[in-house]
């Protein structure tokens, strides 16, 4: 199963012939999405409002964009404007050893635990939580997500869905799609043909688009022609879509040494990270939608490699998996952090790094204006 998503989030990136043989298929799923979509519309399937203002945080294509650093970008603001935020999120977990929440139930989840100590919990909802210093509650009916984080936390006074996009069941005030600069929309055919949930047109219905990955100044960034082809495509097609788009980039990089009872261990700069294992053999592993973009981050950082592995979104990581790599050092995500640190009492070679998302102040300020008072 890792190794079809792989196959397949590499393929949707172009056209070919097996890909134009599922169109049908393609259409036939972009047709029950229309009607899907518009039965909530309509008011055949109910929705609920929870009572509060609701921001969604989404994206129309699968495999990840960078939804999580947004969340916490948001959340950071809000409590710097005194409000008190609250995180909704599905708690996504593969499926392996580990038991998956049943489907009706209501996580509160817990800061300071791993998905193997704790099976209810996921990576991402693990880390908004420890992370945002805000209540997080994981489920898949978001709707009954929100109730109970209201109950339990009745003075939240705005609510960050996590990945809801698609989630039509919960009223929403604010929609923010987000896109992965590099990849794009892929070929631009829905699922299974293409990497998309929704067509591109959906985009027109959304608040806002966040750009993630957009380099300095507004240019992009490209390593090969095809990805510049690819950027320049995805330029024209953001500027026939009538919404505002605003840019994210990430900042302030830092690593830290994984540890249990470690929560409050030092951050290095990626410089002092550098000195301190300077000869050392440095190998990166990724477990995250977009692994691509975590290597060339640390390329960027002067961070040599000797090595680099990418694993599915949301690989359940083993101490296997970890004992096979030849490295010194091995650097990793803080969200692949969440499901490792189980293991750096006895590995000693595990470091993670944080970064935070960079938004224009523009962005915060058509946030807070369109968003209305609590009812």
């Amino acid at each position: 199963m890792a190794r079809l998503e792989t196959f397949l989030l590499r393929e949707w990136q172009r056209v070919s012939g097996w890909q134009l043989f599922l169109q049908p298929v393609s259409w036939v799923f972009q047709l029950l999405v229309w009607v899907r979509r518009k039965a909530f519309a309509l008011g055949i399937l109910p929705s609920r409002r929870p009572g509060r203002p609701v921001i969604v945080i989404g994206n129309i294509s699968v495999g990840g964009t960078g939804k999580t650093p947004l969340v916490l970008a948001l959340v950071s603001f809000f409590q710097s404007q005194a409000k008190t935020p609250g995180i909704l999120t599905r708690g996504y977990m593969p499926s392996s050893n580990l038991r998956v929440p049943a489907a009706g139930s209501v996580i509160h989840v817990i800061p300071q635990t791993t998905p193997a100590e704790n099976p209810a919990f996921a990576d991402e909802a693990v880390l908004l939580s420890e992370c945002s210093s805000a209540p997080v509650f994981a489920g898949a009916n978001r709707v009954a997500v929100a109730a109970m984080l209201l109950q339990r936390y009745p003075s939240t006074d705005v609510l960050i869905c996590d990945d809801g996009l698609q989630h039509y069941a919960l009223q929403r005030d604010i929609e923010i799609a987000v896109v992965d600069a590099s990849r794009g929309f892929g070929n631009g055919f829905c699922l299974p043909a293409g990497p998309l949930r929704e067509p591109i047109a959906r985009l027109a219905c959304v608040d806002c688009i966040v750009l993630n990955g957009a380099s300095n100044d507004g240019q992009f960034q490209a390593k090969t022609p095809e990805e510049a082809d690819r950027m320049a495509s995805l330029a024209l097609q953001l500027s026939a879509i009538n919404v505002p788009v605003f840019e994210m980039t990430y900042a302030d990089a830092r690593m830290r040494q994984l540890g249990v009872g470690q929560a409050n261990a030092p951050y290095l700069s990626p410089t002092a990270f550098c000195d301190l294992h300077q000869g050392k053999r440095i190998v990166a592993i990724a477990g995250i939608g977009n692994p691509a973009r975590f290597f060339t981050q640390l390329a960027s950082l002067g961070v040599v490699l000797a090595g680099k592995f990418a694993f599915p979104d949301h690989h359940p990581f083993g101490i296997s998996d970890l004992r096979s790599i030849d490295a010194d050092i091995i650097l990793m995500t803080e969200k692949d952090a969440v499901k490792c640190r189980l293991y750096a009492a006895s590995d000693k070679r595990l470091w993670s790094m944080r970064v935070d998302a960079k938004l224009p102040e523009a962005f915060f300020e058509f946030v807070l204006k369109k968003l209305p008072h609590a009812t």
